[in-house]
């Protein structure tokens, strides 16, 4: 008996053994078999130092994302549009102005961007180096290179060619025409070995490209001149530099690119060291959250290089085609607007009209009390119909505002402080939805009453269309396009003056699903309260619309993580010249700063305390201005703010 079940226990312990082997082959063979996911490079210094550099990324993305496999791809300029094309690569990693391409298309969404190292920091933005030989004595200034042999990487290379391009086309020189001959080489190494070797007269190359290969010992960057240093504008770039500034090599996802694969390889790349194996082999510093590529779109546009080489203007049947609405409202506004005026006239001429019968009477000492009474009945109807035609225009002007079902959805909390100068005033807020976010904006225009009135009126269709056409453009692109449309629109009657009408604005672009806000400010700040601590955001201290300002402002956009609880307050300085106190001095930014801090309740409980709190610094002085304030949380996705 002992010796039967000996034998059946072996039968069973064999059985199972050949079970798990069977599982275990088909595993190796599942995992075998997965394909790798295939990452497309740009090879713009060959094919070999592309797998050379890029090669431990793939094995970094291994190691962090196992039992993924990751293989590199080595494209040409031609062949890496063509593969994204088709789907044949999953991640592409390229220059800007080829992934700018590919974006136009909907063919890749950027994740993240390479990162270089810097004097102090890493950076996240390169260009173009124009230079020739330092014994060439005749080549001094970029004019000096008409009739000389150009090199350059390739037509599709941003730091190699379309940088330099652009700043030899401000010169005044046409390459195509100026030049004895251009030729493009195919990698960075091969353009700056052809200016050395007398085989060109100068060239471009990416900035870092000639600091690198003096590191790698293959020149002496001793034999190197430099034209059109740019590091009086860039002073803390740590590269030579003859050009604008663009954002570095993107790492992007194809279309057809799982989301989540997506979000973890962003995920992994973010987190890499900069003393990794893999950031030192890319001659890197890591990588950062992916960056506005709008300088380099307006770059293509300048160049008239695809996809914009296409693009003409829209015909007037197109345009009102696309902003018929807007333009209908516009003309509504105007149309309204102007007859408010006309009306408001006629209403003061009669009551200048009727004064004068008033001391014509008097002087003549009329007694008859029906005579005087009617005069008497006549002024009080025209002061009654004056005030009826000013509260018609106050309803216009609210009808433009942001609902609050509008506001409720989007903010989880706010607040709005408005006290007009007169019954009707050139402040107000707004609010527009887009895409991947919205735009929320206070407005100080000019005048008060109803001439302030018209000019919201304007403003706000003017803002609107600005952002309709361009949604998906920062704050401060949003602002320089509504200076040039607020002048053209108060052009007067003579082509050589404009009305001298304007506004200040504080604008703000609020991507709610990745907890960002972008600020721009043309005269009006941003205050920013986190944790009992309140932060003013200045804005550039300049005026949209004045005929002074012939040309479009070098605004600036500040990005601004949205913590749990962040408030923010957008202000007309209105607010700022609020005289109080014992000799009326100003309210200014600092009093207002000490308002927010000490009240600590909810923003839709703070408008009868701050109302208060401005009334008691006011005392018996006479406000001088309208005043806005506009207060907000950001609503959020659960988890989020």
């Amino acid at each position: 008996m002992s010796l039967q079940h000996s034998g059946y226990q072996y039968c069973i312990i064999v059985i199972l053994l050949s079970l798990l082997a069977t599982g275990s082959i088909a595993d190796f063979q599942e995992k075998e078999e997965q394909p790798p996911i295939l990452i497309g490079v740009l090879a713009n210094r060959g094919d070999e130092i592309a797998l050379q550099e890029w090669g431990p990324t793939a094995e970094y993305l291994e190691k962090n994302l196992a039992p993924l496999h990751f293989s590199i791809v080595p494209f040409n300029f031609n062949e890496i549009t063509n593969a994204s094309k088709i789907g044949e690569i999953s991640f592409v990693a390229t220059n800007p102005s080829v992934y700018s391409y590919l974006e136009y298309h909907g063919l890749a969404q950027r994740i993240v961007n390479l990162q270089v190292p810097g004097k102090t920091k890493p950076e996240t933005y390169f260009g173009g180096v124009i230079f020739t030989r330092s014994d060439r004595d005749d080549i001094i200034r970029l004019e000096d290179l008409k009739g000389q042999r150009f090199v350059a990487v390739d037509q599709d290379s941003l730091g190699g060619w379309q940088a330099a391009w652009k700043e030899l086309k401000t010169a005044g020189i046409d390459p195509l025409t100026d030049f004895s001959s251009l030729r493009f080489t195919g990698n960075q190494d091969d353009s700056v070995l052809a200016v050395l070797n007398n085989d060109a007269d100068a060239g471009t190359v990416r900035s870092s490209q000639i600091e690198r290969m003096a590191g790698e010992g293959k020149i002496n960057s001793s034999q190197i001149k430099v034209l059109n240093d740019m590091h009086d504008t860039y002073p803390g770039f740590p590269y030579l530099l003859s050009t604008s500034l663009y954002p570095e090599w993107p790492f992007a996802a194809g279309t057809g690119t799982d989301p989540n694969l997506s979000k973890k390889v962003a995920t992994v790349l973010l987190e890499m060291d900069k003393d990794d194996p893999a950031a030192i082999a890319l001659h890197g510093s890591g990588w950062a959250i992916a960056q506005d590529h709008t300088a380099v779109h307006e770059l293509l546009k300048t160049l008239n290089l695809p996809p914009y080489d296409q693009t003409t203007k829209p015909t007037i049947q197109e345009i009102l085609k696309h902003y018929w609405q807007t333009i209908l409202g516009i003309i509504i506004g105007v149309t309204v607007l102007s007859l408010l005026l006309i009306y408001t006239w006629k209403t003061k001429k009669d009551l200048v009209h009727a004064l004068v019968q008033v001391r014509e009477s008097e002087k003549a000492l009329l007694t008859s009390k029906n005579e005087l009474e009617n005069v008497n009945r006549r002024l009080s109807e025209t002061q009654e119909r004056l005030v009826d035609s000013i509260q018609y225009g106050k309803l216009i002007q609210q009808s433009i505002l942001p609902a609050k079902a509008e506001l409720d959805t989007h903010l989880s909390d706010y607040l709005i402080l408005s006290l007009p100068l007169d019954i009707v005033g050139g402040d107000f807020y707004f609010f527009k939805e887009v895409h991947d976010g919205y735009y929320i904006a206070v407005i100080d225009c000019t005048g008060h009453g109803v001439p302030g009135a018209f000019m919201t009126m304007m403003v706000n269709a003017l803002l609107s269309r600005v952002i309709e056409t361009h949604p998906d453009e920062t704050p401060a692109f949003i602002l320089n396009k509504l200076h040039i449309l607020v002048q053209e629109t108060l052009k007067s009657q003579s082509e050589s003056s404009h009305l001298q009408n304007g506004l200040d604005i504080a604008l703000c672009k609020v991507y709610p699903d990745n907890n960002r806000l972008i600020f721009s400010g043309a005269g009006l700040p941003l205050f920013v309260m986190n944790d009992g601590e309140v932060k003013e955001i200045d804005g550039e201290h300049v005026h949209l619309g004045f005929s002074s300002n012939k040309r479009a402002f070098a605004l600036s956009n500040q990005e601004i993580t949205i913590n749990p609880g962040s408030r923010f307050y957008l202000v007309t300085d209105g607010v700022f010249d609020l005289p109080g106190g014992e000799k009326g001095f100003g309210l200014g930014r600092k009093g207002f700063k000490n308002l927010l801090r000490v009240i600590d309740i909810p923003l839709s409980g703070q408008k009868e305390q701050l109302y208060s709190n401005l009334i008691e610094y006011q005392n018996n002085w006479i406000q001088k201005d309208d005043l806005l304030i506009f207060g907000f949380m950001v609503r959020g996705d659960e988890g989020h703010v």
